[in-house]
Formats: C-alpha cells, sequence, structure tokens
C-alpha cells in the first residue's frame, strides 16, 4: 500500500505557530528600526541639502511614526497629536514649503518700482525625495535580513 511519510510536520507546524506568535513584536521591531533609519536619512537629506538649518529646526520638525500594530513605518512633520502648532506656521506647512517650494506673491510697487525678485516661484530643497532614493535600499535590504532570519527559524538555525 502507497502512503505518504508525515514525519516533522508536527515539530514545522510548531514552528510555524512559534513564529507565528512572535511575529507581531518582531515585526513592530523591523519597524521600529526602519522609521530609525529614515529619520537618521532625512536629517542627512536636510543637512546637505543647502538649507541653512543650524538651529536643527526643521530636522526636529521630523518625527519618525510607526503603526500602532507595528505594520508600518514613517517619517512625518510634527502634528497636532505630538502637540505641534497646526496651519500656516507649523511644522507641517512649513515643511511642505520647504520640501516643494512656494509661490512668490506679486509686488504691489508703484509706477516705475522694479522688483528685485523675478522668478514667481521659490524651488524646494526635495530632502524628502533624496532620503527615499538611499532610505528604499536599505529598507529593502532591513526586510530581506528580517526575512531570512524568519527562514532560519523555520529550518531551525535560528
Amino acid at each position: 500500500m502507497q502512503s505518504i511519510d508525515i514525519h516533522g510536520f508536527r515539530e514545522l507546524d510548531a514552528d510555524f505557530q512559534r513564529i507565528l506568535d512572535e511575529a507581531p513584536g518582531s515585526r513592530r521591531e523591523l519597524h521600529e528600526s526602519i522609521a530609525a533609519m529614515l529619520e537618521q536619512e532625512i536629517s542627512m537629506a536636510i543637512s546637505n541639502s543647502g538649507l541653512n538649518d543650524s538651529n536643527s529646526r526643521v530636522r526636529r520638525y521630523q518625527i519618525k511614526h510607526v503603526g500602532s500594530g507595528g505594520g508600518y513605518a514613517a517619517i512625518r512633520p510634527a502634528g497636532s497629536s505630538d502637540g505641534a502648532e497646526t496651519g500656516s506656521n507649523g511644522p507641517g506647512a512649513i515643511t511642505n514649503y520647504l520640501e516643494s517650494g512656494h509661490k512668490i506673491r506679486a509686488p504691489k510697487g508703484g509706477k516705475g518700482y522694479r522688483p528685485r525678485i523675478r522668478v514667481p516661484h521659490v524651488n524646494g530643497y526635495h530632502f524628502y525625495n533624496t532620503a527615499g532614493v538611499a532610505a528604499e535600499a536599505k529598507a529593502i535590504r532591513m526586510a530581506e535580513d528580517f526575512a531570512n532570519n524568519l527562514v532560519g527559524r523555520i529550518g531551525g538555525t535560528g
């Protein structure tokens, strides 16, 4: 009679259950380390962008966030939930102005007035875009290491 040998399935099932029980904590740890890396990348991008941030105000505005379930990591300007001001002078607005640029109001001078500024828009520093390029590769590497660690645990070598 033909049969299928299921030797080892109980051990594999126990390994899977152990990893599933540890997974939420492990996933949160992964995203916390990714958030810390993102915070460093944003800080370096702000420093290297040419923005005069000698008091580190713009860098302090950037806060790391990890999802409540540990499922994502993000860096964003401080908001009302962080106790920061909101509106046109808040950290979010200032970060947006610096990141994306902003319009310049038209001069209201009289006859013969020649404005010094001749552009309708101030270019942004794009430090989020700059940081995103380097951070993406690092985050992928961190996720691959996390996956390899899980595979090692399943195989019994972790």
